[in-house]
């Protein structure tokens, strides 16, 4: 008779852990089809697993997977994982992709919500009552309580894409994130959906159009609406312990249905209408709509870390979300430079160039009954106002305020970060401009989208800065040469 020979190791990881754990066996060790071997190894009776997975490579075993699971965790759940490090772990990475960058990893995960705990390092992932730790090459997974919950610890290496992937596949596993999914699909009535579980909540699912491509007699919507809503009463008369939830777009008509476990008190998704960053001239912009829960916790930003000497000593600002700039306009970084609006400043001395008289009031003998401001003779440092030079009259998004310090000069940014509704979208930030160091510091939270745009910007603040600096050492009494060519009067004054 026809013997069954499997060629993926599925069987054999469940086959080995259910002889390792009925021998009570100190360490076992198994060849696995494909090329596969595990070891398995248990420190004391009824404690926690310990799995070693190697992948078949031309210069031998390679170790895939090391792997701490607590006791637990069901057999078929530990199987399960051990499966999932086969498939998607690679047997030799490259050396480059063996220490994914966190951020690179944060954009594949399509499961659960990303979060940074302050001073801990690492990226967190939680879903639902499951919350997963990734920090170098571990991947660190607890459902419960450490004592009497579930939990393991995975170390790789894997590259961005396997990382994602077993974070994902381990968090669903231990949650049984596909149950109320199957049993959605049980009990919905066949036509054209499909039943898909949650990505923010294991105890959730979705039930959605099998197609989403539009249908052209129905733009909005209205049919899919009024058929999902039958949906949820059919299944609400056979399930009254589950809760549903229409998920609304703008246009007023429900694009998908929510199912939840009423005993789970699974949080319920909250609409924001978003922009798609996709910016055609003369068009009023596009958006898009997300649904995410409405205890999501703040995302997690990867800004990297500035070196110890490079740490901004002035108290730099980010604001906490976009602005509406209603005249705002997008301005390529291009080869533009700033320039200084006219002002009443002068050449003064010290780090920052540009002075002001320092007056006091006092009755003006011309006309008793008014006053008049009269210079002291001191100078002091003076705010300006800058723009890029390619405009004769800059928007407003892009004037740039610079208020001196000392030798280091705050300048405030308005960085373009995107259009929503016909209006410009920007974020207000603070640099600190270094002119003894000649160097740029930007806030450690600044937004890694903004990062390369605040870095330019920056940059070419410390340029107009310098090159008034370089005129004024030449002998100039006022600015010139860093004005706008439309600016420029006649020949600069100097000093006598």
């Amino acid at each position: 008779m026809y013997a069954f020979e499997p060629v993926s190791p599925t069987y054999a990881i469940s086959d080995t852990i259910v002889e390792h754990q009925l021998h009570g066996r100190d360490r076992t060790r198994a060849d696995l089809p494909g090329g596969y071997r595990l070891t398995l190894r248990t420190r004391q009776r009824h404690g926690q697993l310990e799995a070693a997975l190697f992948a078949p490579s031309p210069t031998g075993p390679a170790r895939i997977c090391t792997a701490r699971i607590s006791a637990h965790t069901p057999t078929p759940g530990m199987s399960r994982i051990l499966d999932t490090v086969t498939r998607y772990a690679p047997a030799l990475p490259d050396a480059r992709d063996a220490h994914p960058p966190l951020e690179a990893v944060a954009l594949l995960l399509t499961t659960g919500a990303l979060f940074q705990r302050p001073g801990e390092p690492g990226l967190f992932v939680r879903f639902g009552p499951a919350e997963a730790w990734l920090e170098g090459r571990r991947l660190s997974v607890t459902l419960g309580s450490p004592d009497s919950g579930l939990s393991l610890v995975l170390g790789g290496p894997w590259d961005a894409p396997s990382t994602a992937r077993l974070t994902a596949a381990v968090l669903r596993e231990l949650t049984e994130a596909e149950q109320l999914a199957g049993e959605v699909a049980a009990l919905l009535q066949p036509g054209a959906w499909q039943v898909l579980s949650d990505q923010w909540h294991p105890d959730a699912a979705l039930v959605l159009p099998a197609t989403r491509r539009p249908d052209p007699e129905d733009p909005l919507g209205r049919r899919i609406s009024g058929a999902l809503r039958e949906v949820k009463h059919h299944m609400r008369e056979e399930r009254p312990d589950w809760d549903f939830q229409e998920l609304i777009a703008v246009e007023g008509s429900a694009v998908a249905l929510r199912v939840t476990a009423r005993e789970r008190a699974v949080p319920r998704l909250v609409r924001t209408v978003v922009s798609d960053g996709a910016h055609v001239p003369d068009e009023l912009g596009n958006t898009c709509t997300t649904f995410a829960p409405a205890d999501l916790p703040a995302p997690p930003t990867f800004a990297p870390a500035p070196p110890p000497h490079e740490v901004p000593s002035l108290d730099l600002h980010v604001a906490p979300q976009d602005t509406r700039y209603p005249y705002g306009v997008k301005l390529e970084l291009g080869n533009w430079a700033y320039a200084l609006e006219p002002q009443a400043v002068f050449y003064g001395s010290g780090w920052y160039p540009f002075h002001k008289h320092v007056t006091r009031r006092e009755k003006d003998p011309t006309a008793p009954l008014n006053d008049r401001d009269v210079p002291t003779g001191r100078t002091v440092p003076a705010r300006v106002r800058i723009s890029p030079d390619v405009e004769d009259r800059a928007w407003g998004n892009e004037y740039v305020q610079l208020t001196p310090v000392d030798h280091r000069v705050e300048a405030r940014l308005h960085l373009y970060a995107g259009r929503e509704n016909a209006c410009t979208l920007v974020r207000t930030v603070t640099l600190e401009i270094d002119l003894r160091a000649k160097r740029v510091m930007l806030p450690a939270q600044m937004p890694a989208a903004l990062r390369h745009q605040a870095e330019v910007k920056g940059r070419r603040i410390l340029d107009l800065l310098l090159a008034a600096r370089r005129e004024r050492r030449r002998g100039a009494s006022e600015p010139r040469a860093v004005l706008a060519p439309r600016d420029r009067g006649g020949p600069p004054r100097a000093d006598t």
